[in-house]
């Protein structure tokens, strides 16, 4: 059995057929293996359950869930998928259920996961949170925290967490999480938001998979918030690796796809919702 990436939630919709596909702010990707259906982020809520069903996905036979990190977002509709799977594992980094919040544009609005661990937990959720790479299934690698070690990726200084002493700071997003899959034509990276910058997670990728081949990067790239001195270094590392496929979601932008489909031509698409890729 090949490899299967179906985008499940995003932004915006590829396919008019079948008719009835939705699109929403967040992203979730279903991830078909050999050894089994995984679903990567569960999107905001809105769309999940009838893309999936559109798209012909049972979602009550997947064998675990992973999140790229805490946002709702990314996380809204795991209640929903709950009731369908029943007792399943969970893989994220513990600071999945932090208080956070976005400023932007100088209103504060929570962004959070939007319910309580204990809630999911009646649900059936098994949470399996660890700060490094975890192992999720053959050729399945959720990539742990992310070493932030290109200066240019700077974050965005306009999300907030709460810390233990109840006070607002910029928020480090330690647990943002990418998964690296192993396939025959080399590593995929599949992004959430990539809120550890994409440098940073390629450099991390090669290191804990031990692999430096790329064959694709599809997911959210961040770089709709990015800085141009970001941009241009991303692109030039992008160039360098010849990555033979880039698949643009969710907070990449319009100003980000854009200049990745200037550079890279060919090599670039929207993965939306609909996309279907075999590897």
């Amino acid at each position: 059995m090949p490899i299967r990436l179906t985008v499940l939630c995003e932004n915006s919709v590829d396919r008019v057929s079948p008719y009835g596909l939705l699109g929403e702010h967040g992203f979730a990707c279903h991830v078909q293996t050999p050894a089994g259906a995984f679903l990567f982020d569960t999107g905001g809520g809105l769309t999940l359950i009838n893309n999936a069903q559109l798209l012909g996905i049972d979602l009550a036979m997947i064998k675990g869930i992973m999140f790229s990190h805490g946002h709702f977002d990314h996380t809204g509709g795991l209640k929903q998928v709950l009731e369908k799977t029943g007792e399943i594992p969970i893989y994220a980094h513990p600071d999945l259920f932090s208080e956070r919040y976005s400023n932007n544009g100088g209103k504060t609005r929570n962004i959070g996961i939007p319910w309580s661990r204990t809630e999911l937990e009646k649900l059936g959720a098994r949470f399996v949170l660890d700060a490094g790479p975890q192992a999720v299934a053959p050729g399945l690698i959720l990539s742990g925290s992310v070493p932030r070690i290109h200066p240019e990726e700077t974050g965005d200084p306009n999300l907030l967490v709460v810390t233990a002493q109840k006070t607002q700071t910029a928020d480090p997003l330690k647990d943002d999480l990418s998964l690296f899959i192993d396939t025959p034509k080399g590593l995929v990276i599949l992004l959430g938001c990539a809120h550890a910058g994409l440098m940073n997670i390629i450099d991390h990728a090669i290191k804990v998979s031990r692999q430096d081949k790329i064959h694709m990067i599809l997911g959210g790239t961040h770089l709709k918030f990015c800085s141009e001195e970001q941009m241009v270094a991303t692109l030039k590392q992008l160039e360098e690796l010849d990555i033979a496929r880039i698949g643009a979601s969710h907070c990449t932008g319009l100003r980000g796809a854009r200049r990745l489909a200037e550079r890279f031509g060919e090599k670039f698409f929207s993965a939306s919702v609909g996309v279907e890729i075999e590897l």
